[in-house]
């Protein structure tokens, strides 16, 4: 069949629908991706994407359509502009597109407003549109403002809106299910989860941990307020006392100079280190010098509660992983017995959760292997791929008759 994916976010930026769309091509689809202008997350849009220069690409067979974008830079003015853009821009782009596709694939991060495309071309073209959920709308609007705020409000109506023309929607965690059933008000019979996948080539790759003289505990991924990374370093105040550990944070992001801050506050600068963001091939030699991972995440809204895809990500590192988060997360971490956890936002479990490893690894020993078998059985790109094909086929089928 014939896919049109809509998503503001494509290669060169880190997302895995750069995967997912290439699988389906090999699956015989012909995909083409209607996407905004790479920004993410430095802030600026390429030199070489300027001018309306490489409008259409072509990316491992997938077709790449990139729609204007003012880039996202570094405040909360420029990143609403990045939003209204790339939702206006594409918009119109996908009222005058003359390509006739059998499908539309919403793939939507935040924020919700890259959605308004897909649903723009499914209402003009007739044609069943899936949207994948990652980002829990308008829950994600309350990290910024409250729920009597008219922001929120609009958030809220218009997220209604988006959710309730898609004709079925997937989500990435199994409290999202009862979230857009009870506030957004899908109906049950349109939602089911299918939780993301990650790349297991760190599967194959011998991660061992390094002879520290002290035990590395590594959080990686985006240092943005979400993560809540505050908590781990308020848990490493508490352990200020002991001299054998310390803490990587590897990767980039919205908090970085805020972290550094509370780090030099803290008197930590010893103990918590920088590594600075790397590209995802590189990542490997950045986890073999960990000895746990850290997965923390903010429990003040619904969007607390999701699995985030770092953690797929960490299972296939092979090593035990500590978690500050509430939600689908911790039910993972138990069936799968591959960590420990505490509720979000806990420094002291965190602290607690951390002690308990430095004083006896040796009870941690299983967590890594563990970690790796859950992951072949439930998160692989074969898993995932299984499960929205199976999806898109009974949209298009039923769609058809």
């Amino acid at each position: 069949m014939k896919i049109l994916v809509v998503c503001q976010n494509y290669f060169p930026e880190t997302f895995l629908i750069n995967e997912i769309a290439p699988m389906l091509k090999k699956q015989g689809h012909e995909v083409t991706v209607l996407t905004g202008l790479p920004n993410y997350p430095q802030g600026k849009v390429p030199k070489e994407y300027r001018f309306c220069r490489r409008r259409k690409e072509e990316i491992d067979g997938v077709k790449v359509l990139r729609c204007f974008e003012i880039g996202r830079g570094n405040g909360a003015l420029t990143l609403m502009l990045n939003y209204a853009s790339f939702a206006l821009s594409s918009s119109l782009k996908a009222l005058f597109m003359r390509e006739k596709f059998d499908l539309v694939l919403s793939y939507q991060l935040s924020p919700i407003t890259m959605v308004l495309p897909a649903v723009i071309y499914k209402k003009r073209k007739k044609l069943p549109m899936f949207l994948y959920c990652l980002d829990l709308w308008p829950a994600s609007a309350l990290t910024v403002v409250g729920e009597g705020n008219p922001i929120y409000k609009g958030a809220a109506k218009l997220s209604q809106y988006l959710y309730a023309q898609a004709d079925k929607i997937a989500v990435t965690s199994e409290p999202f299910v009862d979230y857009l059933h009870t506030v957004c008000h899908v109906p049950s019979e349109k939602l089911s989860y299918i939780p993301q996948h990650a790349n297991g080539s760190l599967l194959q790759q011998d991660l061992t941990s390094a002879n520290n003289d002290k035990k590395v505990f590594m959080f990686a991924g985006n240092l943005g307020k979400a993560q809540s990374l505050e908590t781990v370093i308020e848990a490493a105040a508490l352990l200020k006392d002991r001299n054998d550990f310390q803490i990587h944070l590897v990767g980039d992001g919205s908090e970085l100079q805020n972290l550094k801050q509370k780090t030099k506050d803290a008197g930590l600068e010893d103990r918590i280190l920088f590594s600075g963001r790397f590209k995802p091939e590189e990542m490997g030699e950045q986890y073999k010098k960990a000895d746990v991972l850290l997965l923390t995440l903010a429990g003040d809204s619904a969007v607390g509660d999701t699995l985030p895809g770092k953690l797929q990500t960490y299972m296939t590192v092979g090593k035990p992983i500590l978690a500050a988060i509430n939600g689908a997360a911790v039910k993972v971490l138990e069936d799968a017995a591959c960590g420990k956890s505490v509720p979000a936002g806990d420094s002291e479990g965190l602290a607690g959760l951390m002690q308990q490893y430095l004083d006896d690894p040796a009870q941690f020993s299983g967590c890594g292997e563990n970690a790796k078998t859950y992951f072949s059985e439930n998160f692989t790109s074969e898993v995932f791929m299984s499960r929205l094909s199976a999806e898109l086929d009974v949209l298009v089928a039923k769609e058809g008759t």
